[in-house]
């Protein structure tokens, strides 16, 4: 983790908080433009914490986000930003990497995060949900947009769990658009 100020620092999991996380989002992506560099988004959603909470308390829940923090700050290259948005969702933002690269890099933190509740055997199985997007190549775009993109993929990735037959846990293609029931 590069050496920030504790003002910057998730108490809980010791990663950069929302506020740091958004400003770094929009200086990478200015930097993004006008160098014509890649830059990849993920954002991972702790699955079930909620049950882990209720099921085996708040201390348990506090440990699960703290395991999946562990890989996502071990996955991170000099250069990435990883953040705790707040409640289960946590972001890495990857400089110079493309769409491709970002989703075998979330791939591979899926496998990671399976392991954690080897570490915390009071925890139970955790598993994430990635929405993972990047800058397109040609054409402006804005920080708002690839976060709006990444939030959407993540979704999609959530619902499609939900699907008989689907099991993707891991969204990087266009956005899945929402069942008439999801409201």
């Amino acid at each position: 983790m590069m050496n920030a100020a504790p003002l910057f620092l998730d108490l809980l999991t010791g990663l950069h908080h929302r506020a740091y996380f958004l400003d770094r989002l929009s200086e990478a992506a200015e930097t993004a433009v006008a160098k014509q560099q890649g830059l990849a988004l993920l954002l991972v959603d702790l699955d079930n914490l909620f049950l882990i909470n209720m099921e085996r308390g708040r201390d348990s829940g506090d440990r699960a986000l703290v395991a999946l923090a562990m890989p996502l700050q071990r996955s991170a290259r000099p250069g990435d930003t990883v953040a705790r948005l707040g409640g289960d969702q946590f972001a890495m933002l990857l400089l110079g990497t493309s769409l491709a690269t970002a989703t075998q890099f979330a791939c591979g933190i899926r496998s990671l995060v399976g392991r954690a509740h080897d570490v915390h055997p009071d925890i139970g199985t955790i598993d994430v949900c990635i929405g993972v997007a990047a800058c397109p190549e040609h054409g402006p775009w804005r920080a708002c947009d690839l976060l709006t993109l990444a939030d959407l993929r993540l979704n999609s990735a959530k619902r499609s769990r939900h699907r008989p037959g689907w099991t993707q846990q891991v969204w990087a293609e266009p956005p899945d658009l929402p069942d008439e029931d999801d409201g």
